[in-house]
């Protein structure tokens, strides 16, 4: 499938530690610096790049826009680099801001992360069994470790979105080389193509909360 024109952020463009955003102004559906974008660039670029609906990605950017202090003015892909809002540890893709880089990926994590596909395919048991990994991992090597109930609903809602948005046109599953390409890249594959029908926000809400219903069950003994 055709996408936008994919390039790489030069020397002067900034990004954030949310490869899902990061994408967008790769791919030319934020402004390619990943600076000043408006609330409503932010509502087109979710509604145009990921097929979210409309009325989802306008609460998702009005919780963004006023948890930064930037509601009534432009916002950039550095200012969600702030530790401890959206940002948070034992993330998928970055290790934790008190112990490396939580701003960009960390392939290693990345390689982790495709070691518990199912048939080649990222699902609900992937992520559902690095939960406990990642967790597990930031707990014993940073010292500064917080885990509170706000992140830990962060974190399960956004394997949600990558189920939901990035498999929504493949049963809630991601090909595994598709996520290699979303996160060390950030990168629509060419072989990814949206969901037929908009994302909304019900969707992501159940199905995350399925999500945690199986990390429940796949918790360690």
């Amino acid at each position: 499938m055709s996408h936008p024109e994919y390039r790489p952020p030069g020397e002067n463009d900034v990004r954030s530690p949310c490869p899902a955003l990061n994408c967008l102004a790769n791919h030319g559906f934020l402004p390619r610096s990943g600076k000043d974008f408006s609330m409503s660039e932010l509502i087109e670029a979710l509604n145009k790049g990921f097929n979210t609906s409309r009325a989802f990605a306008s609460v998702q950017t009005l919780g963004a826009f006023t948890m930064y202090g930037k509601l009534f003015q432009k916002m950039s892909l550095s200012d969600l680099q702030r530790h401890g809002i959206l940002e948070h540890d034992a993330s998928l893709s970055r290790q934790d801001a008190a112990i490396g880089d939580h701003v960009n990926v960390d392939k290693t994590l990345v390689d982790l992360l495709l070691t518990y596909k199912v048939g080649e395919k990222i699902n609900i048991e992937s992520l559902a069994k690095l939960h406990h990994v990642r967790y597990t991992d930031s707990k014993e090597r940073n010292k500064d470790f917080y885990y509170g109930w706000r992140q830990q609903s962060l974190s399960f809602g956004e394997s949600s979105l990558l189920l939901c948005v990035i498999g929504g046109a493949t049963n809630k599953e991601v090909d595994a080389k598709v996520a290699e390409i979303f996160f060390k890249e950030e990168r629509l594959a060419d072989e990814w193509k949206s969901s037929e029908t908009p994302i909304g926000l019900f969707e992501i809400l159940n199905y995350q909360k399925e999500i945690e219903k199986k990390a429940e069950e796949v918790r360690p003994k």
